[in-house]
C-alpha cells in the first residue's frame, strides 16, 4: 500500500511540482525495472489466458505455475470502461496467510512495460522469491525481480448491482486456469483457481454470448460451467438462469 504526500509549497515551487506530479506517480506506481537481472511478473487473471492463446509473444522463458503467498485473489477491482459498462474486475490484494494460484513469467523489460499500460487499477509491487511455490518439479530462479500487479486502494470493493462481475470474464479466467492445467499436467490447477479467489457473488451478468466489453474469446465454457458447479450456495445457478 502507497501514500503520496504532497508538500505544501507556492510560487515557481508548486508550477515544478505539478508539472513533476505524473512521472512522480509513474514511478511510484510502475518503477523502473533493474534491467541488469532477469524480470518476472505473477500472471493470476488475464495474463493466464494471453500467456496460453499468445505462447511466447512476450515471455523471455518458459513459464511456472506457482502457489502465491502473503496475498489474496478476487473480484474486488472495480473499473469503469470506455463504452460506460461497469463491472468488478479480478484483483490481488495483501493478505497475511493469503494464498493462490498462478505462473511465473519471464518478461523483458520491454514488456513488462507494455504489460504496465494495461494496468489501469493496478500498481506493480515487488515481492521476494520466497513468496513463491512451484507447483511441480520447476525450480522458482534464484535471482531477478519479482512483480504482482496489486490493486489501488481507490479500486478496492466487492461486486455489487452497477458493478457485477462478467460472465465474459470468469470465463476468460477460467479457461485460462483451464488450459494452464493442462499445459503443465497438474490436474487441480482450475479448481485451484476457483477456490483461491474471493468474492464470488449474487452480482454477476451472463453476458457470455454478447461480451459487455466488445471482445468475445475462445472460451471453453462446458467446462468452466463445471467448475463453477462447485461454488457453495446458489450462486452460479442464478446466473446461469439469466
Amino acid at each position: 500500500m502507497w501514500k503520496v504526500v504532497w508538500p505544501k509549497v507556492t510560487g515557481p515551487a508548486l508550477s515544478v511540482l505539478l508539472l513533476a506530479a505524473p512521472s512522480v506517480l509513474a514511478n511510484t506506481c510502475f518503477p523502473p525495472p533493474d534491467k541488469s537481472v532477469p524480470q518476472y511478473v505473477v500472471g493470476y487473471g488475464s495474463l493466464l489466458y494471453e500467456q496460453v492463446a499468445s505462447p511466447g509473444r512476450a515471455a523471455s522463458e518458459p513459464a511456472i505455475p506457482v502457489w502465491v503467498y502473503g496475498f489474496r485473489r478476487g473480484w474486488l477491482s472495480r473499473t469503469h470502461q470506455d463504452n460506460f459498462v461497469r463491472l468488478t474486475e479480478l484483483g490481488v490484494v495483501p493478505f497475511v496467510g493469503g494464498r493462490f494460484n498462478g505462473v511465473l513469467i519471464g518478461v523483458p523489460p520491454t514488456g513488462i512495460r507494455v504489460i504496465d499500460r494495461q494496468q489501469l487499477q493496478a500498481c506493480r509491487v515487488q515481492i521476494s522469491s520466497t513468496q513463491l511455490e512451484a507447483m511441480n518439479n520447476a525450480e522458482i530462479p534464484s535471482s531477478g525481480q519479482f512483480w504482482i500487479y496489486q490493486t489501488r486502494v481507490k479500486y478496492i470493493n466487492k461486486p455489487a448491482g452497477s458493478y457485477p462481475i462478467l460472465m465474459s470474464e470468469v470465463d476468460q479466467f477460467l479457461t485460462g486456469c483451464i488450459e494452464q492445467g493442462q499445459q503443465f499436467d497438474l490436474k487441480s490447477f482450475a479448481s485451484d483457481c476457483v477456490a483461491t479467489t474471493w468474492n464470488w457473488s449474487v452480482h454477476w451478468v451472463n453476458d457470455r454470448y454478447h461480451p459487455l466489453k466488445g471482445r468475445p474469446t475462445q472460451v471453453r465454457g462446458q467446462q468452466v460451467d463445471q467448475l463453477l458447479e462447485s461454488l457453495e450456495g446458489p450462486l452460479f445457478e442464478r446466473v446461469r438462469l439469466q
